[in-house]
């Protein structure tokens, strides 16, 4: 939200198809197919597993809620370029800790592991590129009227979908 926030609507439709795209594509794709064999292995070495990906998910979610809590609103110095995109994708622990959490979802489709990693590879990219816009429009409204306590949006938004997390980890429990 803070990098896309100084930028036009021009540029940032621009980023979103020459950019934004091909790196979702190159590396949320098979990131979800990753994560949809991983939690097939796991599940299968240690049974009802699942779960845990939905805690630990949720806590590192109200993890990041807290610091940016803490944290205020400063501009982001980064910059809305392929390279900057593809390493936040490829590095970032929210991802890797997050997929897992759908991919339990995606298993019990009982398809078979490709078909089921093929269609959550599918709805992952749709789903992110159709929230890239809500993203950025959440973060220019925000910013205008929250001013410098923006970073209350950010941590309700945050907490929000960490207790979604939560809820789906105890659905599975019980």
């Amino acid at each position: 939200m803070a990098t896309t926030n100084q930028q036009a609507a021009k540029d940032i439709v621009k980023f979103f198809f020459t950019v934004f795209l091909s790196v979702n594509l190159i590396i949320q794709v098979p990131q979800a197919i990753v994560s949809v064999v991983f939690v097939d292995i796991i599940t299968q070495l240690f049974s009802a597993a699942g779960y845990v990906f939905y805690f630990l998910g949720g806590a590192y979610i109200l993890f990041m809620a807290a610091k940016s809590f803490k944290a205020g609103w400063t501009d982001s110095p980064l910059q809305l370029s392929f390279v900057n995109l593809l390493m936040i994708m490829l590095l970032s622990p929210k991802i890797w800790i997050l997929f897992p959490s759908g991919a339990v979802i995606a298993n019990q489709l009982n398809l078979g592991l490709m078909v089921n990693a093929g269609i959550y590879a599918f709805i992952m990219f749709s789903v992110s590129s159709i929230l890239f816009y809500f993203y950025v429009l959440i973060g220019k409204i925000g910013q205008k009227l929250l001013k410098d306590n923006f970073s209350y949006l950010v941590t309700f938004l945050l907490g929000i979908f960490a207790m979604f997390l939560f809820i789906q980890g105890f659905k599975l429990i019980l």
